[in-house]
């Protein structure tokens, strides 16, 4: 017991030291209002190659549906080459919560963002739409008879989505400038680039649960005022990505298909679709008009008792390691540390 307490002064001593070489700034974290609104667009899309081909089989199904290419003539059940794409896109606004760490450094002309962590989606879900895009070329079967014209894309609703969930979350320390407005008081224009992680997750009848992960930059500009109790920041936040590749091309299961008959209409051919993804894109974008505000309070003071004292020391040393949001968390790094410490010891009050 005597050795633990003695790291434990000798580690308090050393912040100490630490903490006379200057002060240490601390961020303070301002929550988003209730009024602040992001709009969340995207689009993704995957290109699929393959074939279509009828049912038959001379021994196992001998009355199946077969698939001659042309208009008429022919014979023999001949796969039919395909593409489709699969497309999804959506296109709403939300009233995110959440909150962001912010320091600024009014003589260097210096602005820290930290600890951003906006939920999107707090109480509601966004539609999304889910089609798919086929084309193929013309041809026709036997077992129903039917001619299916082709060379022409056709679109084709598969089902209802929505999206379900979203986060953006920061992954790297945001820095940018702070620039003092003339003749407005504790007023300062920023401009910080704010590194992040865009989690979405897009829930579809014919396909289950589609995340999408996307590492995003987060461009906020803003003002920044200082009141007499309540400091507000003033944004907009803005984001994009895209992105687009071939796939590996490994095939998909055969899937079995019926397909109405075109001419005449009124039946319907069993067919088998074979498929292999070939390539895939995805574009997302957010642009929000956000308000947060920061209650004034003294910097160190965890229980919020206003003073900074032991208790508060103590509370830093209990919260110690990972701990992101949490009071103890003075500096907004996600992480409760030294530097924790040097905040509570640099505003020490009794």
């Amino acid at each position: 017991m005597r050795v633990r307490g003695n790291l434990v002064f000798g580690w308090i001593a050393g912040s100490v030291a630490i903490s006379l070489l200057g002060p240490v700034a601390s961020a303070a974290p301002y929550d988003l209002t209730p009024e602040s609104t992001l709009t969340l667009a995207g689009t993704t899309s995957t290109d699929l190659e393959g074939t279509l081909i009828g049912n038959y089989d001379a021994e196992s199904n001998p009355d199946g549906t077969q698939t001659i290419p042309g208009v008429w003539g022919g014979s023999g059940n001949t796969p039919i080459p395909m593409s489709l794409t699969l497309s999804m896109g959506f296109d709403d606004a939300s009233n995110p919560d959440g909150l962001l760490h912010l320091e600024i450094d009014d003589e260097l002309g210096v602005a820290h963002i930290n600890g951003l962590a906006w939920n999107v989606l707090p109480e509601t879900v966004l539609p999304a739409e889910l089609t798919a895009t086929i084309l193929y070329e013309t041809f026709h079967t036997v077992s129903p008879e039917s001619l299916y014209p082709g060379g022409t894309p056709v679109d084709i609703p598969i089902g209802e989505a929505s999206v379900t969930a979203c986060t953006i979350t920061q992954t790297a320390p945001g820095i940018g400038t702070a620039t003092a407005v003339d003749d407005i008081p504790g007023a300062h224009d920023l401009i910080v680039a704010v590194p992040t992680l865009l989690d979405v997750t897009v829930t579809t009848e014919a396909l289950g649960v589609l995340p999408l992960q996307m590492p995003i930059v987060l461009n906020v500009e803003g003002r920044h005022q200082i009141g007499d109790a309540t400091n507000m920041l003033t944004m907009t936040a803005s984001a994009s990505f895209d992105e687009s590749g071939d796939l590996p091309g490994e095939p998909l299961p055969t899937m079995p298909v019926d397909l109405p008959t075109v001419i005449p209409p009124g039946q319907t051919a069993s067919l088998l679709l074979d498929l292999t993804p070939t390539a895939a894109a995805t574009s997302v974008s957010v642009d929000g008009d956000m308000t947060a505000t920061h209650m004034q309070g003294i910097p160190g003071d965890v229980n919020g008792d206003g003073t900074v004292n032991t208790d508060d020391l103590l509370a830093v040393i209990a919260a110690y390691g990972p701990c992101g949001g949490c009071p103890a968390d003075l500096d907004g790094d996600g992480i409760v540390g030294v530097t924790d410490i040097l905040i509570v010891i640099d505003h020490w009050t009794i």
